[in-house]
């Protein structure tokens, strides 16, 4: 089969950080197995996601025996119905207000615990703190249980990865999460402007034919991707500030951090792979893939290839972003990147007022590879004005 080369173990080479580049070059699309296909290159990658028959929905998926019918898994018409609950929630507007009232408490408290500490933890014990907090909120859940969700939410990235990582605590896990939003819910926590409360006006509003239990797991799947992938990225950007790419003072400037932030989203996107599936016979680029074939496609190697982006490894403020897709493409594009993005400025902004250095003390160059991907096992200082 032309442009297709077959490779090691699938899950021993997906085990990798930066697995695409295993494989051979040449070819952007890849046979790894029997029904399975790697998708790298820019143009391929989004061919791919763009593709009407490369869909997010199976049956046998992990997510949606987890979860139940929901955003992350469905296609078409129910995928539309789907967001659209979820519009209201980030709209510009709505983002404008969490700008104004809801992130600076979290941030400036983030910023303040860390200021003058050095770590040797970061992801675990400090990034999750800012999307925790603003997704609680909006999920109207309260404070006190910020630390449960987070304990329960985090094993539960290992469901959307391939191979899927899928035990009795994943499902236990969505049951408890479930619950206590439910109970959440029932208190009224966060009243009229929650969202739960929000979603289900805009479903009864616009008729939207969908369950109270499918606009629970939406809500939950929303917690789980706001969280997890802006706690993966927060550990990239202070990753990429201890590395001294940039110096800080110059991020000062919105304009410079926005660059800053685009930049170290296309290095490090905190989803490097998206799992699809043929929903018929097709071609990418070319190459034939089989009805039923799942289809992976690395947002990593998309980002970084030369023949969009001149030394693709090489962190360099300025460059044109067309091609960077961090976020993904097509119907199932991230709806929250605008506030990610906002909630990424402002923490910069508050780490640059209070420290004059952050420095890495210690760096093993390490990388999660799958879901919600970030550097690990590094140390950094925050060393402070």
């Amino acid at each position: 089969m032309p442009g297709v080369a077959t490779v090691e173990s699938p899950a021993h080479l997906l085990s990798r950080a930066y697995w695409y580049r295993q494989l051979p070059v040449g070819t952007d699309v890849h046979r790894l197995d029997r029904g399975l296909f790697a998708v790298t290159g820019n143009a391929a990658v989004q061919e791919a996601l763009a593709h009407p028959s490369i869909v997010a929905e199976h049956p046998l998926k992990a997510s949606s025996r987890a979860f139940g019918p929901n955003v992350l898994d469905a296609d078409g018409p129910s995928h539309r119905a789907f967001r659209a609950l979820l519009a209201p929630i980030l709209s510009a507007g709505r983002i404008a207000e969490y700008k104004e009232s809801l992130m600076p408490r979290l941030i400036h408290g983030l910023a303040d615990s860390i200021a003058g500490i050095e770590t040797g933890d970061f992801y675990n014990s400090f990034a999750h703190k800012v999307p925790y907090g603003i997704v609680c909120t909006i999920l109207g859940i309260d404070a006190s249980l910020e630390d449960r969700f987070h304990t329960l939410t985090r094993p539960l990235a290992r469901l959307l990865d391939y191979p899927t990582q899928e035990t009795d605590e994943t499902h236990a896990n969505v049951a408890e999460l479930l619950r206590l939003i439910e109970e959440q819910r029932a208190a009224k926590t966060a009243g009229a402007q929650s969202l739960l409360e929000t979603i289900e006006r805009t479903r009864d509003r616009k008729g939207i034919s969908l369950t109270d239990s499918e606009v629970r797991s939406t809500a939950l799947l929303f917690f789980l991707a706001g969280t997890e992938t802006s706690s993966a990225f927060i550990t990239s950007l202070v990753y990429c500030m201890g590395r001294g790419i940039f110096g800080l003072d110059e991020l000062r400037d919105e304009a410079v951090r926005d660059d800053y932030i685009e930049e170290a989203l296309r290095l490090y996107p905190p989803v490097q792979t998206i799992v699809r599936f043929a929903s018929e016979d097709l071609t990418i680029q070319g190459v034939e893939v089989p009805r039923h074939s799942a289809v992976l496609a690395s947002i990593a190697g998309a980002n970084r290839d030369p023949r969009v982006f001149a030394h693709p490894d090489r962190f360099h403020i300025g460059r044109s972003m067309k091609g960077s897709i961090p976020f993904a493409v097509g119907g199932h594009a991230c709806p929250g990147a605008m506030l990610a993005k906002t909630e990424f400025s402002l923490l910069i902004e508050q780490i640059v007022q209070r420290c004059s250095e952050v420095v890495i003390t210690r760096d093993s160059l390490g990388m999660e590879s799958q879901s919600f991907s970030h550097p690990t096992d590094f140390s950094v200082e925050f060393r402070t004005r």
